[in-house]
């Protein structure tokens, strides 16, 4: 997928209340042409469509009884997006079966996108026509001029819950669940050593660990580390899941966000929203 495609620059959407009055005239002459050009493409192509208080125009073109998406959830989804004129900018690939995938909450989309996603539910298909306001608004590109209106023909196929995607984890390894907790962490026991010093709050455990992105499998971190429990220097989750152990002992940890990195992720390697998977071995403690 391209990156402009659902790439939100706030910059030069937010200008009326920072300008002057010589630009106002010029943001309400562009309202009115956007207006005017997205009701005659209504019409041209005879179109029964609603419209939101924000000024897009939409129908739902195949209901589901599917649940609606929510801040976290994973959205696979088909889309094609162009301009009014049938100029296409962007689009994912069906005969191909290469959906795109967004985090909700966890990714800048223009706010036409953001909108239509909240008016459908999983399995349901729309037709959305949003103003340049809601798209990328006096911002360019070589295939977008400045103050375009867009069309979107948008297909949610599917939506993961974190919990979902921990689950669809869990069960995929064929491990035994050892123990499901109230904060949510999945603790898997993979090699249990009966003799071990039990870990607590105030030892030094010296772990080996590997992260992986449980939404996807791939590894963000592999490493050996002295953890001293207790003092809260790692995340929740990965300490939960060690005070479970025992010196010798192998695990399979998988929590979601809340347990790590929640709502901001971690540099570039773990988003927002991102359940996460750690196979860990304590080597010793003291």
């Amino acid at each position: 997928m391209k990156k402009i495609a659902f790439l939100l620059v706030l910059g030069s959407l937010v200008i009326v209340s920072s300008c002057g009055k010589f630009l106002e005239n010029d943001v309400d002459a562009t309202n009115q042409k956007n207006t005017q050009e997205i009701a005659d493409y209504i019409s041209q192509k005879k179109l029964q469509m609603l419209s939101t208080t924000s000024g897009m125009k939409y129908s739902i073109d195949r209901v589901s009884l599917g649940r609606d998406a929510t801040i976290g959830d994973e959205i696979t989804f088909h889309f094609s997006l162009s301009l009014l004129n049938g100029t296409k900018v962007d689009s994912t690939s069906r005969i191909n079966n290469a959906p795109a995938k967004i985090t909700l909450g966890a990714s800048n989309i223009i706010a036409g996108f953001l909108e239509a996603i909240s008016l459908l539910k999983e399995g349901e298909r729309g037709t959305f026509i949003m103003p340049s306001v809601l798209g990328f608004g006096s911002q360019s590109s070589a295939t977008i001029p400045s103050n375009s209106n867009l069309r979107l023909d948008l297909e949610i196929i599917k939506l993961r819950s974190e919990d979902q995607i921990i689950d669809e984890y869990v069960k995929a390894t064929k491990l035994t669940l050892t123990e499901k907790t109230s904060t949510g962490l999945r603790f898997l026991r993979t090699l249990e050593a009966p003799s071990g010093t039990q870990l607590k709050a105030g030892l030094l455990a010296t772990v080996k660990y590997t992260g992986f992105l449980a939404a996807t499998g791939k590894q963000f971190d592999t490493g050996q580390i002295g953890v001293a429990l207790g003092d809260g220097a790692v995340v929740k989750g990965f300490e939960e899941g060690l005070l479970k152990m025992k010196v010798g002992e192998k695990a399979t940890l998988v929590f979601p966000s809340s347990l790590g990195y929640g709502i901001k992720g971690s540099s570039t390697s773990i988003p927002p929203y991102a359940p996460l998977i750690f196979t860990v071995e304590i080597i010793s403690a003291k």
